[in-house]
Protein backbone atom coordinates (compact mmCIF):
# COMPACT_ATOMS: atom_id res chain seq x y z
CA UNK A 1 0.00 0.00 0.00
CA UNK A 2 1.03 3.41 -0.10
CA UNK A 3 1.89 4.00 2.96
CA UNK A 4 4.28 1.29 3.22
CA UNK A 5 5.95 2.60 0.25
CA UNK A 6 6.25 6.05 1.63
CA UNK A 7 8.03 4.53 4.77
CA UNK A 8 10.29 2.58 2.69
CA UNK A 9 11.32 6.04 0.92
CA UNK A 10 11.82 7.66 4.31
CA UNK A 11 13.51 5.03 6.09
CA UNK A 12 15.78 4.70 2.75
CA UNK A 13 16.52 8.27 2.21
CA UNK A 14 19.63 10.08 4.32
CA UNK A 15 16.93 12.63 5.60
CA UNK A 16 16.29 12.68 9.76
CA UNK A 17 13.89 10.62 10.43
CA UNK A 18 10.55 11.88 12.62
CA UNK A 19 8.85 9.48 14.76
CA UNK A 20 5.64 11.68 15.20
CA UNK A 21 5.73 11.20 11.37
CA UNK A 22 7.07 7.83 11.16
CA UNK A 23 4.15 6.58 13.95
CA UNK A 24 1.05 8.23 11.55
CA UNK A 25 2.30 6.25 8.34
CA UNK A 26 2.41 3.03 11.08
CA UNK A 27 -1.20 3.59 12.47
CA UNK A 28 -3.01 3.49 8.75
CA UNK A 29 -0.33 0.44 7.65
CA UNK A 30 -1.53 -1.64 10.87
CA UNK A 31 -4.79 -0.67 10.14
CA UNK A 32 -5.14 -1.27 6.70
CA UNK A 33 -2.29 -3.46 5.83
CA UNK A 34 -1.72 -6.91 4.78
CA UNK A 35 0.81 -9.42 5.11
CA UNK A 36 3.16 -8.25 2.62
CA UNK A 37 3.10 -4.76 3.60
CA UNK A 38 4.41 -6.77 7.41
CA UNK A 39 7.08 -8.33 5.66
CA UNK A 40 8.32 -4.92 3.58
CA UNK A 41 8.37 -3.36 7.16
CA UNK A 42 9.79 -6.24 8.60
CA UNK A 43 12.90 -5.79 6.51
CA UNK A 44 13.19 -2.45 7.06
CA UNK A 45 12.98 -3.51 10.98
CA UNK A 46 16.00 -5.90 10.69
CA UNK A 47 18.51 -3.82 9.64
CA UNK A 48 18.64 -2.14 12.72
CA UNK A 49 15.81 -3.60 15.10
CA UNK A 50 17.92 -1.45 18.61
CA UNK A 51 16.89 1.32 16.80
CA UNK A 52 13.86 3.25 18.25
CA UNK A 53 12.39 4.44 15.37
CA UNK A 54 12.55 1.26 13.79
CA UNK A 55 11.10 -0.33 16.81
CA UNK A 56 7.68 1.71 15.39
CA UNK A 57 7.21 -0.47 12.54
CA UNK A 58 6.87 -3.65 15.33
CA UNK A 59 3.11 -2.20 15.59
CA UNK A 60 1.78 -2.96 12.05
CA UNK A 61 4.28 -6.02 11.62
CA UNK A 62 2.48 -7.43 14.50
CA UNK A 63 -0.90 -6.61 13.92
CA UNK A 64 -0.25 -7.92 9.53
CA UNK A 65 2.13 -10.14 10.06
CA UNK A 66 2.27 -13.87 10.13
CA UNK A 67 2.97 -17.34 11.48
CA UNK A 68 5.63 -17.41 9.19
CA UNK A 69 7.15 -14.18 9.53
CA UNK A 70 7.03 -14.51 13.73
CA UNK A 71 9.20 -17.93 13.07
CA UNK A 72 11.73 -16.17 11.10
CA UNK A 73 11.44 -13.03 14.06
CA UNK A 74 12.08 -16.15 16.78
CA UNK A 75 14.93 -17.46 14.78
CA UNK A 76 16.86 -14.55 14.95
CA UNK A 77 16.35 -12.93 17.81
CA UNK A 78 15.24 -15.49 20.99
CA UNK A 79 16.62 -18.77 19.90
CA UNK A 80 20.27 -19.48 21.21
CA UNK A 81 20.16 -16.19 22.19
CA UNK A 82 23.59 -15.65 24.56
CA UNK A 83 21.28 -12.99 27.00
CA UNK A 84 17.75 -11.78 27.13
CA UNK A 85 19.21 -8.27 27.24
CA UNK A 86 20.15 -8.78 24.12
CA UNK A 87 16.43 -9.26 22.15
CA UNK A 88 15.26 -6.10 20.57
CA UNK A 89 12.17 -4.40 22.39
CA UNK A 90 8.73 -5.62 21.46
CA UNK A 91 9.64 -9.08 19.88
CA UNK A 92 8.45 -10.96 22.54
CA UNK A 93 5.70 -9.07 22.56
CA UNK A 94 5.34 -9.15 19.18
CA UNK A 95 5.32 -12.98 19.13
CA UNK A 96 2.83 -13.67 21.46
CA UNK A 97 0.37 -11.09 19.46
CA UNK A 98 1.39 -12.93 16.38
CA UNK A 99 0.42 -16.61 17.80
CA UNK A 100 3.74 -18.32 17.41
CA UNK A 101 3.01 -21.05 20.37
CA UNK A 102 6.76 -22.01 19.94
CA UNK A 103 7.82 -19.24 21.57
CA UNK A 104 5.53 -19.87 24.84
CA UNK A 105 8.48 -21.54 27.02
CA UNK A 106 10.81 -18.74 26.51
CA UNK A 107 8.66 -16.35 27.24
CA UNK A 108 6.91 -17.77 30.16
CA UNK A 109 10.92 -17.96 31.82
CA UNK A 110 11.48 -14.62 31.15
CA UNK A 111 8.46 -13.20 32.59
CA UNK A 112 9.54 -12.25 36.11
CA UNK A 113 13.67 -11.60 35.20
CA UNK A 114 16.26 -8.52 36.04
CA UNK A 115 15.61 -7.26 32.29
CA UNK A 116 12.70 -4.90 32.88
CA UNK A 117 11.66 -4.45 29.05
CA UNK A 118 11.82 -7.84 28.00
CA UNK A 119 10.00 -8.91 30.96
CA UNK A 120 7.24 -6.72 30.04
CA UNK A 121 7.51 -8.08 26.45
CA UNK A 122 7.03 -11.91 27.43
CA UNK A 123 3.76 -10.88 29.93
CA UNK A 124 2.39 -8.97 27.37
CA UNK A 125 3.32 -11.76 24.23
CA UNK A 126 1.65 -14.39 26.97
CA UNK A 127 -1.52 -12.91 26.86
CA UNK A 128 -1.79 -14.16 23.04
CA UNK A 129 -1.11 -17.53 23.38
CA UNK A 130 -2.00 -21.00 25.26
CA UNK A 131 -0.50 -20.89 28.77
CA UNK A 132 -2.61 -24.63 30.31
CA UNK A 133 0.94 -26.16 30.80
CA UNK A 134 2.28 -22.94 32.89
CA UNK A 135 -0.30 -22.10 35.06
CA UNK A 136 1.16 -23.51 38.16
CA UNK A 137 4.49 -22.07 37.29
CA UNK A 138 3.10 -18.43 36.37
CA UNK A 139 0.39 -18.40 39.49
CA UNK A 140 3.72 -18.94 41.51
CA UNK A 141 5.32 -15.99 39.68
CA UNK A 142 1.97 -13.65 40.39
CA UNK A 143 1.56 -14.64 44.35
CA UNK A 144 5.57 -13.45 44.12
CA UNK A 145 4.59 -10.29 43.32
CA UNK A 146 1.32 -9.79 44.91
CA UNK A 147 1.08 -7.09 47.43
CA UNK A 148 4.35 -5.61 46.44
CA UNK A 149 4.86 -1.81 45.95
CA UNK A 150 6.49 -2.14 42.98
CA UNK A 151 7.08 -5.13 40.34
CA UNK A 152 6.80 -6.04 36.87
CA UNK A 153 3.89 -3.79 36.13
CA UNK A 154 2.51 -6.83 33.72
CA UNK A 155 2.83 -10.09 35.23
CA UNK A 156 -1.12 -9.24 36.26
CA UNK A 157 -2.17 -9.61 32.94
CA UNK A 158 -1.74 -12.68 33.20
CA UNK A 159 -3.96 -13.70 35.50
CA UNK A 160 -6.68 -14.61 33.61
CA UNK A 161 -4.44 -17.35 32.36
CA UNK A 162 -3.39 -18.80 35.36
CA UNK A 163 -5.85 -18.01 38.27
CA UNK A 164 -9.79 -18.49 38.67
CA UNK A 165 -12.17 -14.96 39.58
CA UNK A 166 -11.25 -15.86 43.27
CA UNK A 167 -8.31 -14.26 42.42
CA UNK A 168 -10.17 -10.46 41.48
CA UNK A 169 -10.77 -9.19 45.20
CA UNK A 170 -6.85 -10.06 45.75
CA UNK A 171 -6.22 -7.66 42.71
CA UNK A 172 -8.63 -5.29 43.84
CA UNK A 173 -7.24 -4.68 47.42
CA UNK A 174 -3.13 -4.85 45.67
CA UNK A 175 -4.10 -1.97 43.81
CA UNK A 176 -5.97 0.08 46.60
CA UNK A 177 -3.38 -1.09 49.19
CA UNK A 178 -0.24 -1.83 47.93
CA UNK A 179 0.85 -1.00 44.47
CA UNK A 180 2.23 1.70 43.40
CA UNK A 181 0.21 4.23 40.88
CA UNK A 182 3.42 3.63 38.78
CA UNK A 183 2.63 -0.15 38.39
CA UNK A 184 -1.45 -0.63 38.76
CA UNK A 185 -1.87 -0.91 34.77
CA UNK A 186 -1.35 -4.07 34.63
CA UNK A 187 -3.90 -4.75 37.75
CA UNK A 188 -6.35 -2.78 35.57
CA UNK A 189 -6.18 -4.28 32.30
CA UNK A 190 -5.62 -8.10 34.26
CA UNK A 191 -9.04 -7.59 36.29
CA UNK A 192 -10.36 -6.81 32.57
CA UNK A 193 -9.43 -9.76 30.60
CA UNK A 194 -11.35 -11.80 33.09
CA UNK A 195 -14.29 -10.16 30.75
CA UNK A 196 -17.43 -8.69 30.94
CA UNK A 197 -18.75 -9.64 34.40
CA UNK A 198 -16.15 -7.05 35.59
CA UNK A 199 -17.67 -4.31 34.35
CA UNK A 200 -18.64 -3.13 37.75
CA UNK A 201 -15.40 -3.44 39.59
CA UNK A 202 -13.72 -1.60 36.10
CA UNK A 203 -16.27 1.43 36.86
CA UNK A 204 -15.17 1.59 40.61
CA UNK A 205 -11.65 1.50 39.72
CA UNK A 206 -12.21 4.16 37.04
CA UNK A 207 -14.16 6.29 39.81
CA UNK A 208 -11.53 5.53 42.49
CA UNK A 209 -8.62 8.68 42.99
CA UNK A 210 -6.59 5.46 44.51
CA UNK A 211 -6.02 4.03 41.49
CA UNK A 212 -5.48 7.06 39.31
CA UNK A 213 -6.52 5.26 36.77
CA UNK A 214 -6.44 8.29 34.17
CA UNK A 215 -2.81 8.92 34.77
CA UNK A 216 -0.97 9.55 31.55
CA UNK A 217 2.41 10.17 33.13
CA UNK A 218 2.02 6.77 33.89
CA UNK A 219 0.18 5.38 31.15
CA UNK A 220 -2.28 3.91 32.88
CA UNK A 221 -4.84 5.71 31.30
CA UNK A 222 -3.89 3.54 28.09
CA UNK A 223 -4.50 0.39 29.53
CA UNK A 224 -8.16 2.04 31.76
CA UNK A 225 -9.07 2.62 28.15
CA UNK A 226 -8.75 -0.79 27.24
CA UNK A 227 -10.23 -2.32 30.34
CA UNK A 228 -13.57 0.03 29.80
CA UNK A 229 -13.77 -1.30 26.35
CA UNK A 230 -13.24 -4.84 27.10
CA UNK A 231 -15.27 -5.04 29.57
CA UNK A 232 -17.89 -3.38 27.51
CA UNK A 233 -18.06 -0.08 29.64
CA UNK A 234 -19.42 2.66 27.72
CA UNK A 235 -19.22 6.48 27.70
CA UNK A 236 -22.64 6.77 27.90
CA UNK A 237 -22.73 4.74 31.23
CA UNK A 238 -19.65 7.14 32.50
CA UNK A 239 -21.94 10.63 31.06
CA UNK A 240 -25.06 8.82 33.40
CA UNK A 241 -23.00 8.04 36.16
CA UNK A 242 -21.37 11.57 36.33
CA UNK A 243 -24.89 13.61 35.89
CA UNK A 244 -26.63 11.49 38.49
CA UNK A 245 -23.74 13.07 41.02
CA UNK A 246 -25.47 15.31 43.14
CA UNK A 247 -23.06 17.93 44.40
CA UNK A 248 -25.55 19.53 47.37
CA UNK A 249 -24.97 16.20 49.15
CA UNK A 250 -21.57 15.14 47.97
CA UNK A 251 -18.02 16.93 47.84
CA UNK A 252 -17.34 18.74 44.79
CA UNK A 253 -13.65 17.44 44.77
CA UNK A 254 -14.89 13.60 43.14
CA UNK A 255 -17.32 15.29 40.55
CA UNK A 256 -14.19 17.06 39.24
CA UNK A 257 -11.80 13.73 39.89
CA UNK A 258 -14.81 12.45 37.51
CA UNK A 259 -14.70 14.57 35.17
CA UNK A 260 -10.83 14.81 34.50
CA UNK A 261 -10.89 10.76 34.46
CA UNK A 262 -14.00 10.38 31.56
CA UNK A 263 -11.95 13.88 29.39
CA UNK A 264 -9.13 11.51 29.55
CA UNK A 265 -10.83 8.44 28.08
CA UNK A 266 -12.31 10.64 25.55
CA UNK A 267 -9.55 12.05 24.80
CA UNK A 268 -8.04 8.24 23.62
CA UNK A 269 -11.31 7.70 22.03
CA UNK A 270 -10.26 10.84 19.54
CA UNK A 271 -6.88 9.58 18.85
CA UNK A 272 -5.85 6.07 20.63
CA UNK A 273 -5.71 3.92 17.79
CA UNK A 274 -3.45 0.48 18.73
CA UNK A 275 -4.86 -2.55 20.12
CA UNK A 276 -2.45 -3.91 22.24
CA UNK A 277 -4.11 -7.24 22.72
CA UNK A 278 -5.58 -8.57 19.56
CA UNK A 279 -8.92 -10.05 21.01
CA UNK A 280 -10.27 -7.49 22.78
CA UNK A 281 -13.23 -5.70 22.34
CA UNK A 282 -13.55 -2.39 21.21
CA UNK A 283 -15.78 0.82 21.84
CA UNK A 284 -18.74 0.69 18.98
CA UNK A 285 -20.12 4.32 20.18
CA UNK A 286 -20.02 6.32 16.98
CA UNK A 287 -18.99 10.15 17.22
CA UNK A 288 -22.68 10.93 16.51
CA UNK A 289 -23.73 9.26 19.55
CA UNK A 290 -20.98 10.22 21.68
CA UNK A 291 -22.13 13.90 20.18
CA UNK A 292 -25.39 13.31 21.12
CA UNK A 293 -24.93 11.63 24.88
CA UNK A 294 -22.48 14.93 25.40
CA UNK A 295 -23.42 17.98 24.01
CA UNK A 296 -27.19 18.06 22.64
CA UNK A 297 -29.81 19.56 24.56
CA UNK A 298 -33.09 17.41 24.92
CA UNK A 299 -35.24 21.15 24.61
CA UNK A 300 -34.52 24.18 23.09
CA UNK A 301 -35.07 25.52 26.66
CA UNK A 302 -33.01 24.65 29.01
CA UNK A 303 -28.90 23.11 28.02
CA UNK A 304 -28.96 19.91 29.84
CA UNK A 305 -26.01 18.94 28.01
CA UNK A 306 -22.65 17.96 29.92
CA UNK A 307 -21.78 21.58 29.67
CA UNK A 308 -24.79 22.93 30.80
CA UNK A 309 -24.95 20.64 33.42
CA UNK A 310 -21.30 21.52 34.66
CA UNK A 311 -22.37 25.31 34.59
CA UNK A 312 -24.87 24.06 36.54
CA UNK A 313 -23.10 22.30 39.43
CA UNK A 314 -19.40 23.90 38.96
CA UNK A 315 -20.20 27.87 37.85
CA UNK A 316 -19.49 29.18 34.38
CA UNK A 317 -15.75 29.77 35.29
CA UNK A 318 -14.78 26.40 36.25
CA UNK A 319 -11.37 25.54 34.84
CA UNK A 320 -12.78 22.10 33.00
CA UNK A 321 -15.23 23.63 31.07
CA UNK A 322 -12.62 25.27 28.57
CA UNK A 323 -11.34 21.53 28.27
CA UNK A 324 -15.20 20.21 27.14
CA UNK A 325 -15.70 22.68 25.18
CA UNK A 326 -12.39 21.96 23.27
CA UNK A 327 -13.64 18.45 23.21
CA UNK A 328 -16.72 19.44 21.74
CA UNK A 329 -14.98 20.65 19.12
CA UNK A 330 -12.97 17.96 18.00
CA UNK A 331 -15.83 15.14 18.14
CA UNK A 332 -17.53 17.82 15.65
CA UNK A 333 -14.89 16.66 13.41
CA UNK A 334 -14.37 13.29 14.02
CA UNK A 335 -18.49 13.17 13.33
CA UNK A 336 -17.89 14.79 10.29
CA UNK A 337 -15.09 12.41 8.95
CA UNK A 338 -17.36 9.55 10.11
CA UNK A 339 -19.81 10.78 7.96
CA UNK A 340 -17.55 10.87 5.10
CA UNK A 341 -16.36 7.65 5.48
CA UNK A 342 -19.66 6.06 5.67
CA UNK A 343 -20.62 7.75 2.31
CA UNK A 344 -17.24 6.56 0.61
CA UNK A 345 -18.07 3.11 2.16
CA UNK A 346 -21.20 3.13 0.67
CA UNK A 347 -20.47 4.42 -2.43
CA UNK A 348 -23.28 6.53 -2.70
Amino acid sequence: MDATARLMDMFGSAKKLDASIISAYTDVVARYGTVEDAWELYRLFVEDPHHYIRGLLLQPIMRCGDVTLAQDMYERYVRNQASPEHIPDGVLYALGYLGYVEATADLVALVNGPYGAVSVDACLGLVHLPCEMYREKLAAELEKALDQNLFNEFLPLLSFKCTTEDMIPRLVHWGEQHASVDCNAGIIAGIALFGEGQKDTIRSILWNPFWEAHGTATGSCVWSYFAMQHVGLTFRELVQDIKSYDTSKKDVQTLEYRLDVLHEMLELKLSYTARPIRFARSNEESFGQLYSDLFSWSNEHHDDSIIGWMNEQLGVEHRLLERYYELRKRIEIKMVHEIELEHVQKGS
